[in-house]
């Protein structure tokens, strides 16, 4: 390449100093020296040698056929100022062409050094494009928690649907990054996990990309719901505790959409029970009986333990004559079970109804409180008809 263009520098002499016989002119030397500054990426020193070869050359042939000098002077001036500017203009081509060179060099290792960190990270990682879905990266450990097994996908399996995919480019726009965001995945029709994803906005191969982070917290949200069931359930019973109950009963009425019946019950005779044959044997009937109620729910109605021998059932979509049908059959198992287990003790229990309306103007307590009042009507007339039996 360096002889080409000291070889066409010096057809450009040549020609200049040719046409200066006929046309007066130097025009095709100047033209010359600015292509080769712009068009040749050749090192500054070498350039700087061809040009002054060549420049000396140009200015010796010209005073030999330039009879005047004001006019040699002239290009002279002319030729040596355009010489100057075009190795100017080509040192700052070169500068910039170099750097230019080392920058994509430097680029090139970086991206090599971040797909490198990219596919050693213990964790799922995934690199989409910003705009769209489309997957630019993957990691060994996304493809294995994601179960894709290498099919070319785009990420949009990562989101529940497309419109929280469209929220959190809006906010990755705004905030550069996003930290612990939390969704449930439907890995496969089967599987389903729990994860927290990080994003982060990165720019790769010129491209504004997000980088995806996943950890896995299926494990850890499994153990969360035990401990939220073992904190809502009875130990004694299996059924919802008093606070879940009340809490999932003062959501009901806060909604005020839906009617439903409260029933609330109260075991017969579980003092007599502790008093003769032990607290064991009461824990026993009052686990009987949770049985057997729960035995003739449907899967809509809600049973929970209000405290010592009082329960709570919530019926959904059903009637009043529906739920006292229900608890005849209720009754009759108690009758069944005392017949065939030969019990000492009696099994039974009494019960009071409150129907709730959607716009009724009453309050969680008020609603237990009613529904006690019809139970102690259902009790003394259980009474009335066992008056041996005291302090049921």
């Amino acid at each position: 390449m360096n002889s080409y263009i000291l070889l066409y520098l010096w057809i450009g002499a040549v020609s200049s100093i040719n046409s200066q016989l006929f046309t007066g002119n130097i025009y095709a030397y100047i033209i010359i020296l600015l292509g080769v500054a712009s068009i040749f990426p050749i090192r500054p020193r070498t350039l700087f040698f061809h040009y002054l070869s060549v420049h000396v050359f140009f200015l010796i042939g010209l005073y030999q056929i330039e009879p005047h000098h004001y006019s040699y002077l002239s290009m002279l001036i002319n030729s040596t100022g355009t010489a100057v500017i075009s190795f100017t203009i080509a040192l700052a081509f070169y500068s910039f062409r170099k750097n230019d060179f080392i920058n994509k060099q430097k680029l090139s290792r970086n991206e090599e050094s971040f797909r490198q960190l990219f596919h050693l990270n213990p964790n799922p990682l995934i690199l989409k494009k910003l705009i769209s879905d489309e997957i630019v990266l993957m990691n060994k450990q996304a493809i294995e928690y994601y179960h894709l097994n290498g099919i070319d996908l785009d990420a949009g399996f990562l989101f529940s649907h497309s419109e929280e995919s469209q929220a959190i480019i809006k906010r990755l726009l705004v905030e550069k990054s996003i930290k612990n965001h939390l969704t449930e995945q439907q890995i496969t029709e089967d599987l389903r996990k729990w994860s927290l994803l990080n994003f982060e906005l990165v720019d790769y191969l010129d491209e504004t990309c997000v980088l995806i982070h996943t950890t896995d917290i299926t494990d850890m949200k499994k153990k969360e719901a035990e401990l939220m069931k073992l904190a809502s359930i009875d130990m004694l019973t299996g059924v919802m505790n008093r606070r879940s109950g009340l809490e999932l009963l003062r959501g009901k009425l806060a909604e005020g959409k839906d009617e439903f019946i409260i029933c609330y019950i109260d075991i017969n005779n579980l003092k007599i029970v502790n008093d003769r044959y032990g607290h064991s044997t009461g824990d026993h009937l009052i686990q009987t009986c949770c049985k057997m109620i729960q035995r003739h729910l449907d899967s809509q109605d809600i049973l929970f333990r209000l405290g010592g021998d009082e329960f709570i059932v919530i019926f959904s979509k059903k009637r009043v004559e529906d739920v006292r049908l229900t608890w005849d059959n209720i009754q009759r198992a108690f009758q069944d079970s005392i017949d065939s287990s030969h019990k000492p003790y009696q099994i039974s229990a009494s019960y009071g109804l409150f129907p709730y309306m959607p716009g009724t103007q009453v309050t969680l307590e008020e609603i237990i409180e009613l529904a006690d009042k019809e139970m102690y009507k259902n009790k003394a007339l259980y009474k009335a008809e066992c008056p041996s039996l005291v302090n049921v």
